[in-house]
């Protein structure tokens, strides 16, 4: 024992000990697969965005600003794959070396290999200069934090999460001594925050936290005034938004471009550190929750901190007061102050919900842009774990403490067990490839640009490909070398949603495609096509969409399919649109929500549906269309809605709604002519100006809403 404490001593000791450990630990729990570069089998879900949108990135030509911002990924919009959580400071350092990469190639692996290993080095710096007088203690306590159970459980999922090292560094940073230097002090935590905004928001927000405790530090130790304070506040803050902005998470000045619905549900639930949830533990069982979106909030102890805990607070339970001690009581505020963050505005404890905080629109619009705020906790786990460490160290007789220590990390490992087994299963899962028909070969020599439609972030549950087409396609483009629309992000700005699922997606749908363009287009999109009789491109089925090429120039005679019959309709029958099982269902071809008690939305620029008549119409005799409708109106954003209304091919009326003034039942006189044109009616509603109620402060929808359709009629 006191050869070890010797050999930890020396300061190659303590860099290699805690850099060893930390290497063990990730090859044992996420194995040798994601640690290949080339090995991108194991990548699907939010893995698998992370993974094409560096691909993309990487085979851009040009250099833009934010230096992640590319038009390969919601080509031809584009976007930053900041916003793909692609760890935007790994893919742009590699950049420049990436004709010197292997194809494929992740960083991923790779990436958590470093996340684990800094994990060791500043948890033992942490823990060196807390106990400083015993090096093997030290050693010991870094365990807790290398192996504790929030990395593990974000590991093989949300990589940039598990870059929890930044936490630590932070922590290390202020809990070092100021000295005479505050600003040279500060610089740590400075460099620390400006890294963090460059790997992710949420480590951003939490390093940021810890910064600003280090200012109030320096106030509370009576080593600054306050105006100087305020000015190193300043600076903290005007660092992490430099670098946000840089590396491409902070990209539009509008804050509903960082909105996302779930705020209050993907929070921190008080019993977070003793709730193993549903990653399981030996000992203790999972406990309920208020929501179940509250997974976001894991934060489990581990029963060998807890247990530390629990056995020094019944012997010294005056210890808490150390908590209000000058030097303490800056970090005891920034974990105060993470736990608040994390329960979010609705304070849960299990099940019940405890307080409900109302805030003003300015401070909730704020809020709103931290949705999974239940991640906030981490800077205030790791200091729970460290006064546990803190504890034990100064309550317990040096000759015992180590083997306390070692009893408790057994107990510790032990408990958490079933979580890092979990997360081995997952890191060495294989996906089954849902697009892996031979026509996707070959794309890439042949065209620029793979576009499908509807794309993901228009409607996840409608989109070509169904819920996890960005994993298929974003591979095929990847592979290919195609630049995509299709891209999965955690936020999406208004102007980015407004062009591809309403401006392009007109175009698009009227047949206006592009020749150096391959469409994955759903049946729906299909049909549309098919009813206009688009002649520029040729589908055929495959896999579970339809892929629709140019058709070649040498092919003059080309002739497009005929759109399928209708389903029947009888005139002056009044078809309903607030049953899902309604009879209107048979008839909705393409642009419609799920019907609800309330009606059915028309969703983006054009909503149709088909009417199939018996015999073709009397051209001599009108027909009138009936439609019951409420329009989607927010004013002041949003005060008029104009729907052209056009059927078999011919605008028949415009309808105006203006949020002074309008009316739900509308007529059109349908010109027998126009009936008569084809074997039934094709009613088109198309929407000049659809909205979507998120972006006017309306609600969680981010569909472009158009017309909510009570009935319908023809007569």
């Amino acid at each position: 024992m006191i050869g070890f404490q010797r050999l930890l001593g020396h300061r190659a000791a303590r860099l290699v000990a805690p850099l060893a450990l930390g290497a063990v630990f990730a090859i044992a729990l996420i194995g040798p697969g994601p640690l290949d570069p080339s090995n991108v089998e194991w990548t699907s879900g939010d893995v698998a965005t992370y993974y094409s949108g560096w691909e993309q990135y990487r085979h851009d030509p040009h250099l833009h600003f934010p230096l992640p911002w590319t038009e390969r990924v919601g080509y031809p919009v584009g976007t930053s794959i900041a916003l793909l959580d692609a760890i935007p400071l790994a893919a742009v350092l590699l950049r420049p070396f990436s004709p010197l990469l292997p194809e494929p190639f992740q960083y991923l692996g790779l990436w958590m290999l470093l996340s684990f290993v800094l994990q060791a080095y500043f948890g033992f710096s942490l823990c060196r200069r807390l106990f400083a007088s015993d090096p093997l203690f030290a050693l010991i306590a870094s365990v807790f934090v290398l192996t504790a159970a929030p990395l593990a459980y974000r590991m093989c999922g949300h990589i940039a999460l598990g870059s929890q090292w930044l936490v630590l560094a932070a922590l290390d940073a202020a809990f070092r001594d100021p000295g005479a230097r505050p600003v040279r002090w500060l610089a740590r935590a400075w460099i620390v925050a400006a890294l963090a905004a460059a790997v992710n928001p949420y480590m951003a927000t939490m390093c940021l936290v810890v910064a600003l405790g280090a200012v109030a530090r320096l106030v509370l130790e009576r080593r600054c005034r306050w105006w100087q304070a305020a000015v190193y506040a300043a600076a903290t803050i005007a660092i992490v938004i430099a670098s946000g902005a840089t590396f491409g998470a902070l990209i539009s000045g509008n804050a509903k471009t960082y909105w996302a619905a779930g705020y209050g549900s993907f929070s921190l639930n008080l019993n977070a550190p003793i709730n193993p949830m549903g990653s399981g533990a030996l000992f203790l069982p999972p406990l309920p929750l208020a929501h179940p979106e509250q997974y976001e909030g894991y934060g489990y102890l581990g029963l060998g901190i807890i247990a530390l805990l629990a056995v020094n607070l019944v012997r010294r339970p005056e210890a808490l007061l150390w908590l209000t001690e000058r030097r303490l009581a800056a970090m005891t505020g920034v974990a105060l102050v993470c736990t608040a963050l994390a329960a979010s505005t609705s304070v849960t404890f299990g099940p019940r919900t405890l307080l409900t905080i109302h805030v003003s629109p300015a401070i909730g619009a704020a809020l709103q842009g931290l949705r999974a705020s239940g991640r906030l906790f981490w800077p205030a786990y790791y200091l729970i774990c460290l006064a546990a460490l803190s504890l034990t160290f100064w309550l317990t007789k040096p000759r015992h403490r180590v083997a306390i220590l070692t009893a408790a990390l057994a107990l510790q490992l032990a408990d958490l067990w079933p979580l890092y087994a979990k997360t081995r299963r997952i890191c060495d899962t294989r996906y089954e490839n849902l697009m892996g028909s031979p026509a996707w070969r070959g794309l890439g020599r042949r065209y620029d640009n793979l576009i499908v439609i509807p794309a993901y972030q228009c409607d996840a549950f409608q989109a070509a490909g169904g819920i996890y087409n960005y994993v298929y396609f974003g591979r095929i483009a990847a592979i290919e070398r195609l630049r995509l629309n299709n891209y999965y992000a955690a936020r999406y700005t208004h102007a980015e949603l407004q062009a591809h699922c309403v401006d392009l997606l007109r175009e698009q749908l009227q047949g206006n495609l592009d020749r150096r363009s391959a469409y994955a287009v759903n049946d729906e999109v299909r049909s549309v096509w098919e009813v206009y009789g688009m002649r520029s491109h040729q589908c055929e089925q495959v896999d579970a969409v339809n892929l629709c090429t140019p058709v070649p120039a040498s092919e003059t005679g080309y002739h497009p399919p005929l759109p399928a019959a209708a389903a029947p309709y009888a005139l002056e029958t009044a078809l309903d649109f607030t049953k899902r099982d309604g009879n209107a269902r048979q008839y909705l071809t393409f642009g419609w929500a799920k019907a609800a008690l309330e009606g059915t939305w028309t969703q983006g620029p054009l909503a149709m549906l088909r009417l199939g008549l018996d015999r073709t119409a009397d051209p001599s005799r009108a027909l009138e269309l009936e439609v019951n409708a409420d329009p989607f109106l927010a004013p002041p954003r949003h005060p008029r809605l104009d729907v052209d209304v056009f059927v078999n091919g011919v605008q028949i009326v415009r309808w105006s709604y203006d949020a002074a003034s309008w009316t739900p039942l509308q007529h059109a006189r349908i010109p027998g002519e126009v009936a008569a044109r084809r074997h039934g009616l094709d009613v088109e509603f198309r929407i000049r100006n659809p909205e979507s109620p998120w972006y006017v402060g309306m609600g969680a929808i981010p569909n472009f809403l158009g017309l909510r359709v009570r009935s319908l009629v023809v007569r």
